[in-house]
């Protein structure tokens, strides 16, 4: 599982993925879905199915399905990425994550943090070879994110799209003529037999 602790002062060391045994891809360890804000749409909604779940207070946030919560994920080929290049953000950034109070979050449990290696974090502050995403104003962007779908959010305009690991996401039932909605439309062709084998 995945354990995100805030990065306060510290000095953090990336190892290698090669002799990980990707850990952060398979959903068995419960990685199933990650939230994406809209700078994400065209980046992902080609390879991953872009759904919607509502968050706490009812709200509405866009994210995608990593795996089918049973297995690897499904671009994964003996350990290696083979959509490397087009991979999300969230896979970029690991073990890295934004947060909504602006600070970065790593995952300790991530293998590849050890004593040794690449700094990627030093005294609190991302190693600027390491940093190939923009951590900065995460906050305002997911806001801005959450103010796109706010109007569009009623039950006559969702439906279920699927149950997965017991957590239901959703879809619009029509473009609404917005360019997000349609991306996302599009992108449920990718809810294919490698997602629907986990729900039998």
């Amino acid at each position: 599982m995945k354990t995100f602790e805030r990065i306060e002062k510290e000095t953090l060391y990336f190892s290698s993925c090669e002799t990980c045994e990707a850990h952060c891809c398979d959903g068995e360890r419960g990685i199933l879905y990650a939230q994406i804000l809209l700078e994400d749409f065209e980046k992902v909604y080609e390879n991953f199915p872009i759904v919607f779940m509502y968050g706490e207070l009812g709200y509405l946030k866009p994210v995608i399905l990593l795996t089918n919560g049973k297995e690897f994920c499904r671009y994964l080929e003996n350990n290696l990425c083979t959509i490397y290049e087009k991979r999300p953000s969230t896979c970029r950034n690991y073990p890295l994550s934004a947060h909504l109070d602006n600070s970065i979050y790593v995952d300790k449990n991530c293998p590849a943090i050890t004593n040794e290696g690449t700094i990627i974090v030093k005294n609190g502050k991302i190693n600027k070879e390491f940093n190939n995403y923009s951590f900065s104003d995460y906050q305002i962007r997911y806001i801005n994110t959450h103010f796109c779908f706010h109007e569009i959010n009623n039950s006559d305009n969702l439906t279920k799209a699927i149950t997965l690991n017991g957590i239901d996401f959703y879809k619009f039932v029509k473009d609404f003529d917005d360019k997000y909605v349609n991306m996302h439309l599009e992108s449920l062709k990718n809810i294919d037999k490698y997602y629907l084998k986990a729900i039998k």
